[in-house]
């Protein structure tokens, strides 16, 4: 007979080596020391021992020219870079659009309140100089009359997801970029910047180093296969007017789709852009997705007498991404705007959709759906006419496997 875990004291703990340390890893940006709207920060990472993924994270300067009172939308840290790619060697493994927003939304999805208001000094949620801080303003930035400061937050990608050390010796090199986007897109266009500009900027983590030895028995087990996730953003635009039963098809092409979500935007100039999310069928509709012919959910998500549903729904597929227990920062009232309704920076729209596609919540099995032979579509059911042009972002989190073969050689499946 043996005993179970919870009461077999005789276990040994698995120890590192003697001569294992750790240590914080700072690198500058490669190519430049000021960087302006639409320009790209690169960052070199080391190749050697082993990056902690979830230790990764950008500090920066940013200066703000503005001659009133502006705003920086969505999640303040994140809201100048509208994409990040990853390289391994010259493999490509990620290039992720629409950044910003992802981050946003994730933000929105998988921290409560209390949570943001403990990172607003790294974030820089909220208030500006002279603004006071209050639990309500815990989305965007006022950002004061050429405002400078600092910010600093967490990058997740294809790297930063992964489930374990990501072994820097083996892997020909890593680089991280951040592509700025416009002044005029991180914003709002009742409370623009005229520039925002970036100096100083670091992208910090964690390395490991256990020694030759342990690299040597790395190397001889051949090629190395890392878990990851990661996440795709493409948009479509709903038209003004649209009314019926619309179908937005989207060609992205992934083996294990985790989840699903629909982001809802206009351009009106009370709207906070991207960083909204509405409710396009103004409380009468539905919602589905179709992947191979299959629909999901199997019963469609109806705003008109299951709004409560569709909640419990964005909770069941952000268990995907974080904690089972995780909790969001959605108000009624930032859940509940009308269609074309203006917004407040402090109070975005956050209506998403959102639906699980994993058959088994298990992080060591590739349970999603695969599009790899078939588009989705994003099926809405207006019974009234939208009253503004909306621009309806699919975003898709996927599972990743990172390949790096004795040679050093990195591949990406996903």
């Amino acid at each position: 007979m043996s005993l179970p875990s919870s009461v077999d004291y005789a276990q040994s703990l698995p120890s590192l080596p003697p001569n294992a340390v750790s240590r914080e890893v700072v690198v500058r940006a490669s190519n430049g020391a000021s960087f302006a709207p639409n320009s790209t920060l690169q960052f070199d990472l080391v190749n050697s021992g082993f990056i902690d993924p979830a230790s990764v994270h950008i500090r920066y300067t940013y200066t703000c020219v503005n001659a009133a009172a502006g705003s920086l939308i969505g999640c303040p840290y994140i809201a100048p870079f509208a994409r990040s790619n990853v390289f391994f060697g010259s493999t490509q493994a990620e290039s992720c659009s629409q950044y910003n927003q992802i981050v946003t939304a994730l933000s929105n999805l998988t921290l409560d309140v209390s949570q943001k208001y403990g990172l607003q000094s790294a974030y820089n949620y909220g208030a500006g100089a002279g603004v006071a801080m209050t639990i309500e303003n815990l989305d965007g930035r006022v950002v004061a009359i050429n405002e400078t400061g600092t910010m600093s937050g967490h990058l997740p990608n294809i790297l930063t997801n992964s489930d374990k050390l990501f072994p820097a010796f083996l892997a020909p090199s890593v680089r991280l970029e951040l592509v700025m986007d416009s002044v005029a897109s991180m914003s709002r266009l009742d409370a623009p910047l005229t520039n925002f500009t970036i100096t100083n900027a670091e992208l910090c983590y964690k390395q490991i180093d256990m020694g030759a030895s342990v690299e040597q028995m790395i190397r001889a087990q051949g090629d190395v296969m890392i878990r990851s996730s990661s996440f795709m953003n493409t948009s479509s635009v709903l038209a003004l007017g649209a009314v019926g039963n619309q179908s937005l098809v989207y060609n992205q092409r992934l083996a294990s789709i985790k989840s699903a979500f629909l982001l809802m935007s206009n351009g009106a100039a009370a709207s906070n852009g991207w960083g909204d999310s509405f409710d396009v069928c103004n409380t009468t509709g539905q919602y589905f997705f179709t992947i191979a012919g299959t629909s999901y959910p199997q019963t469609p998500l109806s705003v008109t007498n299951n709004r409560a549903g569709i909640l419990m729904s964005l909770k069941s597929a952000c268990g995907s991404l974080a904690d089972k227990g995780n909790s969001q920062s959605i108000n009624s009232i930032e859940f509940n705007y009308a269609e074309a309704a203006a917004t407040t920076l402090a109070e975005p729209s956050k209506f998403i959709l959102g639906t699980n596609l994993e058959v088994i919540d298990n992080d060591f099995i590739l349970s999603g759906v695969s599009s790899q032979n078939s588009t989705i579509s994003a099926n809405i059911q207006l019974n009234a006419a939208t009253t503004v042009q909306h621009n309806v972002a699919l975003l898709l989190a996927y599972d990743a496997i990172i390949e790096i073969s004795a040679d050093g050689f990195a591949s990406v499946k996903m």
